[in-house]
């Protein structure tokens, strides 16, 4: 790879196929504000194949002073300026900007236009981001109607006063690669397989001098203590607390000096991995298995559904490999540093690596033919991924920004979601996220009476109290007027003498004040968020959050709620 040491640092955490799925994706900037900007420059310095910046501002001025990003200049429209100074960053980025001189409103409303943009997309990439910066709500709705029919993910940023916002609308999107923390190796101690089992039986103890008793790797101490154990109970492993303590004990006395042998305490502090079974939520499991079908079912669009026709199809072949195995897992392959000598690491890397090609072998063996006969067709990267992942591995989807301005598909455990969001606060409890997510809602409702947002007029005083109406129709929406925190800080009234609309609250007062005004600061941070997120849906790695990140720079906090 020509450019292995330009991204050496990032290639560390997603690897060169995340490398290569950036290069093959396309994002589409709808608007070049201080977060549209900062959100694109993420995404430029790591090498986004392609980008296409749309805008409608005819030029740079006064006006965008706040946008640090850009320079002024009233001979050329925004996108230009955008675009030419983005693609200094990184020369393997490639781009074009459009400059929509009827404006986004007109342009997003036609058909044809989209048809434009997926086209211009298509004839550069494999897969399309679009990024959606500061937009009206009328015209949000037309993004998110325009990408939901197109299966194309959406990320909406919003940079408004102190506040900060980050809302993703994708597609079912299988996460085959979510990279958990924390999870257990891999390594079968409980049920060894032959090799592994080999392995530990050709142990000679007692013939080992002091310097090779220490090296001798941890699985191997723990398989021949498991057995013993098993000799002196009828076959059954610890199971009790006492049973579990007393085991540990016996590895600390099979050492000869637990001190100074590191691999003994190791292997007590791993003595879990030889008595624990991992085993798979089968229940999980059919529940993927039945969510895939109904998706699979409903699609009409062969190029959105592949991902998923292809995670079916694993799932199928885990489900028959799982049959012949005990309901055990294909291995995963990998095991973790450990003390030993190299002689015997290498040996047991490679046993753990032998099982884990042989049993991605079987599987791929289990996979299901499609309706023509023949068998779907997967990678050995692709293969490889999902073993190693079929503890972790999830189908992420998110409801459409439409769904959720339009207060349709509201289920009860997304208003059970809110309501616990409300009863743990933030320590100053007016501070709390979700409150101030409300009342950005509430500026968007206004938008869509009166045209503009509040605020943004000479007597901007004039619009907290309407906008505290609007405040109240998003709490009665959501169907949380009887909340005590919301009762007693979004409808409480404010009534400081010097307060010009003593029946609004704080909230109203300070979200009119704000004017719709866009703070570099703020929209740095919902760019590096936003593109954060964006790197985990391109690449298929980690775990977005579904679906809205707050960030209330007031005291800056934030945090993460499904709308």
């Amino acid at each position: 790879m020509a450019t292995q040491d330009k991204y050496d640092r990032q290639l560390r955490l997603w690897g060169p196929k995340g490398q290569k799925a950036l290069g093959d994706t396309t994002v589409v900037l709808l608007r070049a504000t201080a977060a549209g900007t900062e959100t694109l420059k993420n995404l430029v310095l790591p090498g986004i194949g392609n980008v296409l910046l749309i805008d409608d501002a005819a030029h740079v001025n006064k006006e965008y002073t706040s946008n640090f990003f850009l320079v002024a200049d009233a001979t050329k429209p925004r996108a230009q300026v955008a675009w030419e100074l983005l693609s200094e960053l990184n020369d393997d980025v490639k781009g074009q900007f459009w400059h929509v001189e009827e404006g986004l409103t007109a342009a997003c409303s036609k058909p044809e236009w989209w048809t434009h943009v997926w086209q211009s997309c298509a004839s550069t990439s494999t897969k399309v981001l679009v990024v959606a910066s500061d937009l009206e709500p009328p015209l949000l709705q037309l993004v998110s109607a325009a990408c939901a029919s197109q299966a194309a993910p959406l990320i909406s940023i919003q940079s408004y006063g102190l506040l900060g916002m980050c809302r993703l609308q994708t597609p079912p999107l299988p996460i085959l690669d979510p990279k958990p923390t924390n999870a257990p190796p891999d390594l079968r101690l409980r049920k060894p397989f032959e090799r592994l089992q080999q392995l530990a039986d050709g142990v000679d103890w007692a013939k080992l001098e002091s310097h090779q008793h220490s090296h001798v790797p941890y699985p191997l101490i723990l398989i021949k203590l498991a057995k013993e154990w098993k000799d002196a109970h009828s076959g059954a492993l610890p199971k009790t607390q006492d049973e579990k303590q007393e085991f540990r004990k016996m590895i600390q006395a099979a050492s000869r000096n637990i001190h100074n042998e590191v691999n003994f305490e190791e292997a007590m502090s791993n003595a879990y991995l030889a008595y624990t079974e991992r085993s798979l939520d089968l229940d999980r499991l059919a529940s993927l298995r039945d969510t895939l079908n109904g998706l699979l079912a409903k699609s009409s669009s062969s190029s959105s559904t592949a991902p998923l026709q292809k995670f079916s199809a694993m799932l199928h072949a885990l489900d028959s490999f799982m049959k012949q195995h005990d309901n055990e897992a294909p291995l995963h392959g990998t095991i973790p540093d450990m003390t030993a000598s190299t002689d015997w690491y290498v040996e047991l890397q490679r046993a753990y690596h032998e099982q884990a090609a042989k049993d991605l072998e079987e599987l791929r063996g289990y996979l299901p033919s499609t309706s023509s006969g023949q068998v779907v067709e997967l990678s050995t990267e692709e293969l490889t991924t999902f073993c190693q992942n079929v503890h972790a591995m999830e189908l992420f989807q998110t409801r459409t920004i439409v769904e959720e301005m339009t207060g349709t598909n509201v289920t009860p455990e997304l208003q059970e979601e809110w309501m616990m969001a409300t009863m743990d606060p933030y320590e100053e409890a007016e501070h709390t996220p979700i409150l101030w997510w409300i009342g950005f809602r509430a500026c968007q409702v206004f938008y869509e009476s009166h045209g503009r947002y509040p605020g943004v007029l000479d007597a901007w005083e004039d619009d907290i109290g309407p906008l505290q109406v609007c405040i109240g129709q998003v709490v009665q929406k959501m169907g949380l007027q009887e909340n005590e925190l919301i009762q007693s800080t979004l409808l409480a009234a404010d009534d400081d003498e010097e307060n010009p609309a003593p029946s609004a609250s704080k909230f109203a007062q300070e979200l009119a004040r704000y004017g719709q005004c866009e703070i570099h600061a703020i929209a740095s941070l919902v760019g590096g968020v936003a593109s954060q997120e964006a790197v985990k849906i391109i690449t298929g790695q980690y775990v977005p959050f579904n679906n809205t990140y707050i960030y209330n720079g007031i005291v800056s906090v934030g945090a993460t709620y499904e709308f």
